[in-house]
């Protein structure tokens, strides 16, 4: 009965993450920030 209940927990777990791979990818291509946002980054 355990075994069952960790399957279907693991089975929520991979939809759950499927789901949020899938609503971060809708969002479109990663683009890198601008050159301005590293150098204040850097200088701190």
């Amino acid at each position: 009965m355990l075994a069952l209940i960790t399957a279907f927990i693991s089975i929520f777990i991979g939809l759950l993450y499927l789901a949020l791979v899938f609503v971060l990818d809708f969002r479109g291509p990663m683009v890198p920030p601008p050159s301005e946002a590293l150098l204040s980054a850097v200088a701190f």
